[in-house]
């Protein structure tokens, strides 16, 4: 019996199913989308239904976060309730300062006032207290799974399918992570399985003066591998945020395993799948002899998928 489900009021096709992806499947991109998990099957009923269901566990549209990342230092000090979102604003910042809390009210305090030191009383109580080290990774790196060197997911701003924070030992011959902790990357999964992957981006005013875009990948519920980012130029629409939403996929997915990635872009599908062999050809000039829009993107893509077919893991698809 699933542990979970999962009721879909308002979507592509209504009613109760036994996997999020599924649900998934009914409700992304569709506007007005209602839908909740339920531990009993009788409540999922009662819910579909029309019931009043306000006792039962909170649906997936109103889960209350477990924990709340305070960032005192870094490119945006704030209260964050994914660890993907603090991330990204203490990646590459020098000196950033930041901790997990359990409370909102925790998070809040050390934005605000940063590390408090501790009374003597409970300093004295806790003779043999963890490293500021082990802690940390006890609260970052929990249910994370290790990555050799070169193998995890690549760090935003990569380049050339370079992951910069590896290097050679030039005592062992080996490739090694410059920081320990780096190794913990991943959600542990099924080697043998393709890495499902959801992706989307959109952009208000597509294209205009003023234009902002976003991009979102999605490996699935509480994966630390999700994100929310803005798309980077000053280029601000639809397609090349969908494009950049595949390429970040890739960029993070394992490179040790199969891939497929879901789309709603049939523009992005195209261009990475069938478009660019004549475009190639052509010297990237479409039927009618321009430029081709958004090259720069598409190469990035096309690069990083020729890189897993020479690692023998393909791209199962790009739907």
């Amino acid at each position: 019996m699933p542990a979970k489900f999962y009721v879909v009021k308002a979507g592509r096709k209504p009613g109760i199913y036994h996997s999020w992806d599924e649900c998934l499947t009914q409700v992304r991109g569709f506007k007005g989308a209602a839908f909740k998990s339920f531990p009993l099957l009788d409540e999922a009923k009662a819910w579909l239904n029309g019931a009043d269901t306000t006792s039962s566990n909170p649906s997936s549209t109103s889960n209350k976060p477990t924990k709340f990342y305070g960032v005192h230092k870094g490119h945006k000090p704030g209260v964050y309730t994914s660890w993907a979102d603090a991330q990204n604003t203490i990646a590459d910042f020098k000196g950033a300062v930041y901790k997990s809390f359990k409370t909102r009210e925790e998070a809040q305090s050390f934005f605000k006032n940063g590390p408090q030191p501790k009374r003597a009383s409970e300093e004295l109580s806790q003779p043999s207290p963890p490293t500021k080290k082990q802690k940390k990774e006890t609260e970052e790196h929990e249910d994370l799974v290790e990555y050799s060197a070169g193998e995890g997911p690549l760090p935003a701003g990569a380049e050339d399918g370079f992951d910069p924070r590896i290097t050679l030992n030039a005592l062992t011959g080996k490739v090694e992570y410059k920081e320990p902790t780096t190794k913990w990357q991943a959600v542990n999964l099924q080697d043998d399985k393709p890495v499902i992957i959801y992706t989307d981006g959109s952009s208000l005013g597509n294209g205009a003066h003023g234009a902002v875009a976003g991009v979102g990948v999605y490996f699935g519920p509480k994966d630390k591998r999700n994100l929310s980012e803005p798309l980077s130029g000053t280029r601000q629409t639809n397609q090349r945020a969908e494009l950049t939403a595949i390429q970040r996929a890739l960029e993070i997915a394992p490179r040790n395993r199969p891939v497929t990635i879901y789309t709603d872009s049939n523009y992005s599908i195209k261009c990475v799948t069938e478009w660019f062999v004549k475009w190639r050809a052509n010297g990237w000039l479409n039927a009618s002899k321009k430029p081709v829009e958004n090259k720069d993107l598409i190469e990035k893509i096309l690069t990083l998928i020729e890189q897993r077919k020479n690692m023998s893991q393909e791209i199962s698809s790009i739907n």
